[in-house]
């Protein structure tokens, strides 16, 4: 499919592995930190908050000014927020006043890494082979999360809290080498039925079934670690094999997005929902490593294909020339979703056992699925 989408989608994968990183670092020393589940959701709302503006704001600047400028600039913005980060904990003690600051700053930019990996791809790619090349692109959603999860804890046992956001930094620094070669003048394959703009109620109808999903899923980031130590009995290195498997198995099942993007998206996504929350439910009843291990394995492989699906769907069927604006808000709307879920979790988890919310986390993304069913079904 050509030198620049590969490129490209190895430009996306470390910019997304920068951002994973960072959230799995800071949810792991938030307890070693002293900081309470209240400030913890506090942090985190406060990295995502500002990518409400920073989507809409950055996706808009993406149709304008081009979308190998704007990933640039979330790059070299991001650059220098970590190597901030690096100095002020080089002690391995953070101010929390400090990394509410950068983080809520880099949450600002991180919009303007996918809108413009999205916008590329229909201008890099025809028509019929944008589901593979959306597959392709996927790797930059799944494997952060294997590799995010498999660097936080080396790079913390060696490294330390401070000194471990030296991993991103040097990310972001490959991110900019590849960038820097990306074509600037593209052409773009416009589809008939795609002349209007980006709102349109499949559209939006899409867009929000992730919002509920990544809403009801977040407690999933900021409870586990509490369910790892406190019902499976392990520490960072269980917690990183969970999320680990969870990654390896989104890889593996990746491949089937070409497929199941060219049949009714909306529906396999909503199905797709519904099965993750039932599979992923009877973590909730075990205590033994292996046995959640497992759990999770099957877990990724059903989480595996959903973004690159609905990657494909969207393209097709909004404007090109809006491709910008349209994915800039919906990263926008799930950077927000998922962390205050993720924040909503962390509360709870001063109140309420671990297990009791994240079942209630897998029931919620059964029932999210299961609401979209209707109206993609009947569409």
């Amino acid at each position: 499919m050509g030198r620049p989408l590969v490129g490209l989608a190895a430009a996306w994968t470390l910019a997304s592995t920068a951002d994973s990183f960072l959230l799995f670092v800071l949810f792991w020393i938030a307890e070693p930190q002293g900081w309470s589940g209240a400030q913890t959701a506090l942090l985190i709302v406060a990295i995502r908050l500002p990518t409400v503006l920073g989507g809409i704001v950055g996706g808009r600047a993406v149709d304008r000014f081009g979308p190998v400028q704007m990933l640039l600039l979330d790059v070299a913005v991001r650059a220098v927020l970590m190597a901030v980060l690096v100095v002020a904990g080089w002690s391995q003690q953070f101010s929390l006043g400090i990394v509410l600051t950068l983080c809520a700053v880099a949450g600002a930019t991180t919009p303007l890494s996918y809108a413009a990996a999205r916008t590329l791809v229909p201008r890099l790619v025809d028509d019929e082979l944008l589901p593979r090349a959306n597959a392709l692109l996927g790797l930059g959603d799944q494997l952060p999360m294997l590799l995010g999860a498999a660097l936080a804890g080396p790079a913390l046992a060696l490294l330390g809290p401070g000194r471990a956001f030296l991993v991103p930094l040097v990310m972001l620094a490959g991110v900019a080498a590849i960038a820097v070669r990306l074509p600037r003048r593209t052409g773009v394959a416009r589809r008939a039925e795609a002349r209007t703009g980006w709102a349109s109620g499949r559209v939006v109808g899409l867009i929000g079934l992730s919002v509920a999903y990544y809403f009801t899923y977040g407690p999933f980031d900021t409870v586990l670690p509490y369910f790892t130590r406190e019902q499976l009995g392990s520490g960072v290195g269980g917690y990183t094999l969970l999320w680990v498997l969870f990654g390896a198995a989104a890889l593996a099942t990746l491949p089937l997005a070409s497929r199941l993007a060219e049949r009714r998206p909306g529906l396999v996504n909503a199905l797709g929902a519904m099965v993750w929350g039932l599979v992923t439910l009877p973590i909730v009843l075990t205590d033994d490593l292996p046995a959640a291990a497992a759990i999770f394995l099957v877990s990724g492989a059903v989480w595996g294909p959903y973004s690159a699906i609905e990657a494909t769907a969207l393209q097709r069927w909004a404007d090109p020339a809006s491709h910008g604006a349209m994915f800039g808000t919906q990263r926008a709307l799930l950077s927000i979703a998922f962390p205050l879920g993720a924040a909503a979790g962390a509360v709870a988890v001063d109140h309420v056992t671990p297990a009791a919310i994240l079942a209630v986390s897998a029931l919620s993304c059964t029932v999210a699925g299961a609401v979209a069913v209707i109206p993609f079904r009947c569409g």
